[in-house]
């Protein structure tokens, strides 16, 4: 497809968008369904209210760009990168995320439901406030990535590298922790229902007052 006439469509059913460099561009208020993004670079953009179903995104680069109150259902993201971007507001169900590289951007508010996380390198990212059902974090390496206020419910975390996360009064209700380090990390009044420890120990985080085990 050529990038000028992609810009200026909003649908696309099982096809391939790929190739595309944009600028201060506005991609908002597209619905991608059965489709393959891939090589995508948005910078200084708005990519709002997209909606995607059993669609892959494949290296999906924004940087300055707001994209938020997106819907995704059984999406695929491979090579995400995501910089200095508010996806906020956004909802992910039946998504994977593969490699996804972050920083100094925020998805705070957004829902994630039935997602698995796997390799990604976050920096400063922030997810204040976001929901987590039935979720697996695998391998993921995050350094003073912000959960603040987040529920995470039936949610597992396996050999997670959390060096200054914070947890700040999240709640984890029959979740685990397992092989992950917490060096540094924050569970300042964090709410803790069912939730297990193994081979993590808890005591490497910096902050464990007024936590709450129920």
């Amino acid at each position: 497809m050529k990038e000028s006439l992609d810009q200026d469509r909003t649908i696309f059913m099982q096809e391939t968008v790929s190739g595309m460099n944009l600028t201060k561009a506005d991609f908002s208020s597209r619905c991608l369904i059965g489709s393959t993004v891939q090589s995508f670079t948005l910078r200084d953009g708005r990519c709002r209210y997209l909606r995607a179903q059993a669609t892959r995104f494949q290296h999906f680069s924004v940087d300055h760009v707001l994209g938020d109150q997106g819907y995704y259902q059984d999406c695929s993201w491979t090579g995400l990168e995501v910089r200095n971007s508010f996806l906020t507001g956004s909802h992910f169900s039946e998504c994977t995320f593969e490699a996804t590289k972050g920083e100094l951007s925020s998805f705070g508010l957004s829902v994630f439901s039935n997602c698995n996380l796997r390799g990604s390198r976050l920096s400063e990212v922030s997810f204040s406030g976001t929901w987590w059902q039935n979720c697996r974090f695998e391998q993921e390496d995050y350094f003073f990535t912000r959960f603040p206020s987040a529920v995470f419910l039936e949610t597992t975390f396996a050999e997670c590298r959390l060096q200054k996360a914070i947890f700040r009064a999240a709640t984890f209700i029959r979740c685990s922790f397992e092989k992950c380090t917490l060096n540094e990390s924050v569970f300042h009044k964090a709410r803790l229902i069912d939730t297990k420890w193994i081979d993590t120990d808890i005591h490497q985080a910096a902050n464990l007052e007024r936590i709450r085990y129920d």
